[in-house]
């Protein structure tokens, strides 16, 4: 066909063509992947390349769910066409590897990269992956790095995308997931140089997303899979590739808060690009792209006399935003990986302590001013970024039936960029009184039994007398036994190999028998002689002082005193801290300011609404009715998020109501840095004019939104 005619057809047609399920339209798959073929091997800007793009991105999931498709073909030399079964997967692929790294246009290179990433997430999904499928990852990272960074914007959103299939990626190789990781890694510090000091924003937005990427993939990996070396050694430095990736991770990330030049202080500080495994090729060339709008930038001398304060200061808060998210990050990678989520549930993500919880001093059962005029309780700031609140509350005991070891324990309430966390400690220490009547009472509670039982894979030591205080007998040589002790309970600490640590010492070097009993003699004579000299000073009267009795314990009675201990044993008393921890003053404006950051989401949030529309409705009276939908409709929502009661829910609402108002149940979904709660039609009540005006206010009909 003449390419007029084929840039008629694809730009006519729309890729819900395919999903209509016309009798025999598979067998135009193939004639429509080879127009949008030859039209994009045409760099013509009248050419309808984006929906050519389209169309062949809409044909990703067809050779996987129809095999061995019939395709009409021309036989050569002749007019005729027959039906033909060829797999046009590799056909399809090979042209979305070309466009996706050749298209001349923004938007076409955009669904093109977008087109091959969802080829990816697709064929992770077969039982046999497909070869190429390392050669499209390959294209993805190298676009990471590309020069428009809506291109590269998009490659960030689809490796977001392949987070969630991180375990297929294993099952292609083992060390994939960590590879991604590692390119992530470089390609934030090749690109930190110049995002740091540029003035366009989409350089700040692109870096902003490449970390937050980063960090949804730390948070989804096993930390047992982060503490492995990377995947190629640093020739040059012999003791890198001893370094687990996390060490690479967080050096990125403190480059990326301190300055890109702090990395050239130390050869092989960060990872590079080209330290990346033999298998991936960092350096894989892309085409360029035209841009579909210029990107507006400003010098120095421009911004300062161009801009107004408003606009300085958003200026100023730009360039901030590396060095902030980086910040956050960090913070939150040492709080929460490894440990998310909590036996809570994803939901609770951060402490709903506050300091009038637990507090004997307050009655408000919310935080208010009452709780500044608590002797218990201090709040500073930590190197001007966090807020540190000791309380002092009664402790509880360690177990049921256990008493309590002190009567306060310390509560450090932590307010940073991250979240809010909280910590409860108390002094680990017991008095010997204490200890001696617990002994006693189980003695007492076991009938006088001395069977212990022991733990899997230890074994009961038995010990001589001489190791009990009490006993009397004065033979046994303590220091001997605790070295014979330590050399068969920890035989790694013993010199040599079967040389017990309580063997005596040859004799020195050039000493004979007769000067050995010459020694010997002296010094039993001179013990001798000191026990006598012992004797004459018990019998003299003056030379004996009154017997002396071990004062009792007291219990610190300040209400701030263990609070204090722990600031001690911190540090934050010291000299060199008091430059960096502050006292605040207790005001109203700093409870507006706790109650403000208690109210924040730490995550960001999403509510999707979601509609069953039956078969003939078309009014959003009737659609709106709906109680129920249909199986597969069922199906797909409860793959969308696991069920919580929005009675007891924790997380995001999104304008639910726990009354019951909006319903009973909804789906929810959340990861360390996103919720997202669906309002669902169906399980909100509909029986009344009430019910439809709340549905309505919380789910917009409008085709437009």
């Amino acid at each position: 066909l003449h390419l007029d005619v084929l840039n008629t057809v694809i730009h006519s047609c729309s890729p819900r063509f395919f999903f209509l399920g016309l009798p025999g339209f598979t067998m135009l798959v193939g004639d429509f992947i080879t127009a949008a073929a030859r039209i994009l091997s045409h760099d013509s800007s009248e050419a309808p390349r984006i929906e050519a793009q389209t169309v062949l991105g809409s044909l990703v999931c067809f050779p996987n769910l129809y095999l061995q498709i019939p395709l009409l073909q021309t036989v050569p030399g002749t007019d005729d066409i027959v039906v033909g079964n060829e797999d046009i997967k590799d056909y399809l692929v090979n042209i979305l590897l070309k466009t996706a790294r050749n298209e001349p246009y923004e938007a076409a290179r955009c669904i093109a990269v977008c087109s091959l990433g969802l080829w990816v997430c697709e064929e992770l999904m077969q039982q046999n992956i497909h070869h190429q499928v390392e050669d499209a990852i390959n294209v993805l990272g190298v676009t990471l790095k590309f020069g428009n960074k809506a291109v590269a914007h998009v490659a960030c959103d689809l490796f977001q995308l392949l987070i969630s299939h991180w375990e297929h990626l294993q099952r292609l190789e083992r060390s994939l997931p960590k590879k991604i990781i590692e390119i992530f890694v470089a390609t934030i510090a090749f690109l930190l140089p110049s995002a740091e000091h540029s003035t366009v924003e989409a350089d700040k937005k692109l870096m902003v997303s490449l970390l937050l990427c980063l960090l949804d993939w730390c948070m989804a990996m096993p930390l047992s899979l982060l503490l492995e070396p990377i995947t190629m050694p640093v020739l040059e430095d012999p003791t890198s590739h001893k370094a687990p990736l996390l060490d690479y991770i967080y050096r990125v990330l403190h480059c990326c808060v301190s300055g890109s030049n702090l990395h050239t202080q130390q050869s092989h500080y960060l990872l590079s690009l080209s330290d990346l495994s033999a298998d991936y090729d960092p350096f894989l060339m892309l085409g360029h792209v035209q841009s579909s709008e210029p990107l507006l930038s400003h010098t120095a001398a421009d911004l300062g006399s161009l801009l107004t304060v408003a606009e300085g200061k958003e200026t100023r808060d730009l360039a901030a935003l590396i060095p902030l998210t980086a910040r956050m990050i960090m913070t939150h990678l040492v709080n929460h990986l490894g440990h998310h989520p909590l036996s809570g549930g994803p939901a609770l993500l951060h402490s709903l302590v506050s300091e009038n919880h637990d507090n004997p001093f307050v009655e408000s059962s919310e935080l208010s001013s009452e709780v500044f005029n608590s002797p218990n309780l201090q709040l500073f700031v930590f190197n001007d970024s966090t807020l540190v609140s000791y309380l002092q509350v009664p402790s509880e005991p360690s177990g049921p039936g256990e008493p309590h070891h002190n009567s306060s324990q310390v509560r450090v309430i932590v307010r940073d960029i991250s979240g809010k966390y909280s910590w409860d400690g108390g002094v680990p220490y017991r008095t010997q009184e204490g200890v001696n009547g617990m002994h006693q009472a189980s003695e007492n509670s076991s009938n006088h039994s001395t069977t212990k039982p022991t733990s899997p894979g230890t074994s009961e030591r038995s010990y001589s007398p001489g190791w009990d205080s009490q006993s009397g007998c004065e033979e046994v040589d303590v220091l001997d036994q605790l070295l014979e002790d330590l050399g068969n309970s920890s035989p790694e600490c013993l010199p040599q190999p079967r040389l017990r640590l309580n063997q005596p010492a040859p004799s020195p070097c050039g000493m004979n028998l007769e000067l050995e009993g010459a020694i010997v003699e002296a010094i039993l004579r001179q013990t001798q002689q000191e026990e006598e000299q012992v004797k004459r000073w018990n019998a003299d009267v003056s030379g004996k002082a009154a017997s002396q009795r071990e004062p009792t314990p007291q219990e610190p009675k300040a209400p701030f005193y263990f609070c204090r201990l722990l600031l001690n044993d911190l540090g934050m008393n010291s000299w060199d801290h008091r430059k960096s921890f502050h006292l605040l003053k207790k005001n109203s404006k700093l409870l507006r300011e706790l109650k403000n950051l208690d109210s924040r989401q730490c995550r960001e949030t999403h509510k999707i609404a979601v509609f069953y529309i039956g078969e003939g409705q078309e009014d959003k009276c009737s659609i709106l009715s709906n109680s129920g939908g249909s199986q597969a409709y069922e199906d797909f929502v409860s793959g969308l998020g696991w069920e919580v009661d929005l009675a007891t829910h924790c997380g995001f609402m999104g304008g639910l109501q726990r009354n019951g108002s909006t319903g009973h149940t909804a789906p929810y979904y959340a990861t360390s840095t996103v919720e997202v709660i669906l309002h669902v039609s169906t399980r909100m009540p509909s029986n009344s004019d009430d019910c439809l005006t709340k549905k309505v206010q919380l789910l917009p009909l409008d085709p437009r939104s």
